[in-house]
């Protein structure tokens, strides 16, 4: 950690009015691909080609380290499973399924209600396959189960520039949001609950005070318009004043998505687990940008075709938002619980200029990195440097590439010295 930092964060271009007062739109198409993964490691399938399946039925399984059930989001029929690029940039395994359109469920057993104790609420998100939904994808059943929370922390703030999926879903949903937060406030175990949200969100923040009047214990807490605050390191600092090392239950913090806590709601009240959700699908290579609610397994290409298509043929698609999202290269790539945008935008070559030096990358680095000296210690191949400059604190942001006057590429060079530093430390 440098010595002197600066101001960590950085107030940037949101661009959310392009879908944030714009029509939502439902989707259901003919075919399911659903991505049997949550980020490195895959689940195994639980179902054969020619299998009938129930919207809700489990379709797969990863049970190593993690527990994660994956579940069909339509009713219908498998076709057959094929190896497709996933959002992660890996190959995994997709169960292919023909939607029959009659949406027959398999209802969840043993659903529980308000009375539910920490326990069954835990072993609920489990059952489930609740996930962190602002990205991340980490269970939620893991973080929940400790008895060292002093603070949850509801994340409603969603600094991802174009990105307006959880603020829509809380604007449609307040009565399941009320619900979800309740739930994962006695999950937690914490003394009080703090929601995180923009200041700016002004009708919003009134609404949700009005909504939580009777919970003492729950606090809307308006916090700066500045990226990356929805960062849970950032937050759990604006809102608690403290650091941690590696995860926030260090600071005594659990960190929920908004977008979770109403998945876990809509689960209690519907008797069936996440199969469907909210996309921002946006930019300014769009023709018609919207949010888009549509089942887990709907293509990219599906998504765009029902926002006119793009303005031109040669544009970059992120999953995800500008900063920290993903490039793929083909649209066929899907959507799976921890997606919450797509993000088009026209490719350009930049060239970028020779670093000069002056500070800025390091001076709004959330993370407190010095990521030109990450960039030069993987270009050397120094592995004991890149320990040293705590590469694998870095989050990719991309503050370091938005906010470079040479216009580096340094969010990128950082991620490969990730991946060449976790390399070198397996052998």
């Amino acid at each position: 950690m440098p010595f002197l930092i600066g101001p960590m964060s950085k107030k940037i271009r949101s661009e959310k009015h392009l879908t944030e007062h714009s029509e939502v739109l439902y989707h259901n198409p003919e075919i399911i691909a659903l991505p049997l993964t949550t980020g490195a490691q895959e689940g195994k399938p639980l179902v054969q080609v020619g299998d009938h399946v129930k919207l809700g039925q489990m379709v797969g399984l990863r049970d190593d380290r993690f527990y994660v059930p994956f579940f069909s989001p339509v009713s219908g029929e498998v076709i057959g499973f094929e190896k497709r690029m996933s959002a992660r940039l890996k190959p995994c395994d997709h169960v292919i399924i023909k939607n029959d359109f009659k949406d027959e469920p398999e209802y969840l057993e043993n659903v529980i209600d308000e009375n539910a104790s920490k326990e069954e609420i835990i072993d609920f998100m489990k059952r489930i396959g609740l996930l962190g939904q602002g990205g991340a994808g980490f269970p939620a059943y893991i973080k929940y189960n400790t008895d060292k929370c002093e603070c949850l922390i509801i994340n409603a703030v969603e600094c991802e520039p174009y990105l307006t999926a959880d603020m829509l879903n809380i604007e449609t949903h307040y009565d399941e949001f009320l619900l979800g937060v309740r739930m994962m406030f006695k999950a937690s175990g914490a003394k009080e609950c703090k929601i995180g949200i923009k200041k700016y969100h002004t009708e919003m923040i009134k609404k949700l005070n009005e909504l939580f009047k009777d919970d003492e214990k729950i606090n809307v807490c308006p916090v700066r318009d500045v990226y990356p605050m929805g960062w849970e390191r950032t937050l759990v600092f604006e809102l608690m004043k403290k650091r941690y090392g590696m995860l926030p239950i260090e600071a005594g913090a659990i960190v929920s998505n908004a977008t979770s806590a109403i998945t876990l709601a809509e689960a209690m009240m519907t008797k069936l687990p996440m199969h469907k959700r909210i996309v921002t699908v946006s930019g300014e290579q769009l023709n018609e940008p919207h949010n888009i609610i549509c089942p887990l397994g709907t293509s990219i290409h599906d998504l765009l075709e029902l926002c006119g298509g793009c303005k031109c043929e040669n544009v970059n698609i992120l999953m995800g938002g500008p900063m920290m999202g993903t490039c793929v290269t083909k649209d066929e790539v899907c959507i799976n619980t921890i997606t919450n945008g797509v993000t088009i935008y026209k490719h350009k070559e930049i060239e970028a200029m020779p670093c000069l030096r002056c500070g800025r990358c390091v001076e709004h680095c959330p993370s407190s990195l010095e990521p030109v000296s990450i960039k030069e210690a993987f270009k050397i191949n120094d592995v004991d440097r890149l320990e040293h400059l705590h590469v694998m604190d870095c989050v990719e942001c991309g503050m370091c590439t938005y906010i470079c006057p040479s216009k580096i590429e340094v969010t990128e060079e950082v991620r490969r010295a990730k991946r060449f530093y976790g390399l070198r430390r397996k052998k």
